[in-house]
Formats: C-alpha cells, sequence, structure tokens
C-alpha cells in the first residue's frame, strides 16, 4: 500500500488526504497545532462561482481578469472558473452549509470585482469555518498526529521519502516513512 503524508491541515492539506485515501493510500496528515487551527478557518467572504442559471462561465473569467489587472494567468483563471462549480458542489457534498434564504435557495453575495452576485458565504462571512468544520468531519479514517513542527522532508533519489517531525515540543525528531 502507497504511503502519503500530508503536511498541513488546511483546505488544501485536508482535501489531499481525503483523495490520497479515496485512493486507497494510506494516509497521515501532520499538523503543527490542532487539526481544526489551520489557517483555512480565518478565511472571510466567499467563494464565487457560476453556480445560478442566469450566470456564465465566460462573464465569471472576465471578472477574474479584470481584476487581477493583468497579473494572472489566463489559462489558470480559465480552469479556476470552469472548474469551480464542481469544486463548490464537492463542498456542498461533504457537508459545507452555505447560507440559504427563507425558501432554501442559496443567497447570493456581490463582492468587488464581481458583475453579478455569484458569491456564496457560510455563516456569513465564516467562510472558512465552515469549510474547515466540514472537513474535519469528513477525515474518518485518516490518522492525524496534531502538535507536530514539521523539522526535514527525507529525500531519496530525488524523492520525498517521508517527513522528521517534532512532536508536542520533543527535542529528537520522529521520522514518519511516505
Amino acid at each position: 500500500m502507497t504511503r502519503v503524508v500530508v503536511v498541513g491541515s488546511g483546505i488544501a492539506g485536508l482535501t489531499a488526504a481525503r483523495h490520497a485515501a479515496a485512493a486507497g493510500c494510506e494516509v497521515t496528515v501532520v499538523t503543527k497545532s490542532t487539526v481544526d487551527a489551520a489557517a483555512t478557518r480565518y478565511a472571510q467572504g466567499g467563494i464565487a462561482g457560476v453556480m445560478f442559471a442566469d450566470d456564465r462561465i465566460a462573464d465569471h473569467l472576465a471578472d477574474t481578469l479584470a481584476a487581477g489587472a493583468g497579473l494572472s494567468d489566463p489559462a489558470a483563471a480559465s480552469v479556476l472558473v470552469s472548474e469551480g462549480p464542481a469544486r463548490i458542489r464537492d463542498l456542498v457534498e461533504l457537508g459545507v452549509a452555505f447560507d440559504r434564504d427563507a425558501n432554501g435557495e442559496w443567497v447570493k453575495g456581490l463582492e468587488a470585482a464581481h458583475s453579478y452576485p455569484r458569491i456564496l458565504h457560510a455563516g456569513g462571512d465564516a467562510t472558512g469555518a465552515e469549510i474547515e468544520r466540514a472537513l474535519v468531519a469528513a477525515t474518518g479514517g485518516i490518522r492525524v498526529i496534531e502538535q507536530a513542527f514539521l523539522v526535514d522532508v527525507v529525500t531519496s533519489d530525488g524523492r520525498a521519502r517521508g517527513v522528521e517531525v517534532l512532536l508536542d515540543g520533543a527535542t529528537m525528531p520522529t521520522r514518519l516513512d511516505a
């Protein structure tokens, strides 16, 4: 079985861990604090995506490129806005509770640089905290080591083979193979 060590328990780390576990890998997540204390929980605002019938990918892309003031990679921005709706649906399936109105429909938010109200929020401005909550709840079966400070990435033949971490204030590193 392939072993995978994921460093960090934010949205990127926990998403990578879930995908690796779903692919049959033995996964260990190491995080320097507690699993639910990643920076993801502090992300405010919402998530932009073409989730409503009267919005268009081309419009979202144009807004994104305009907001980037010439600094955005158009190909990367195109991937972002094209794949965004599917990733938002993944979050909903995971249990992220985006804000809804009295009729049970998602609340459309309008934020800077958007020509259309395509922003979804969770808990008002606590979208990051809600995403982190749902991701942590979905880590069942994934080994998580908290209070682990990364010391080194162990390499051999140009490939990462594991990590060395200090566990909960220890002075001698512990090796986790990958």
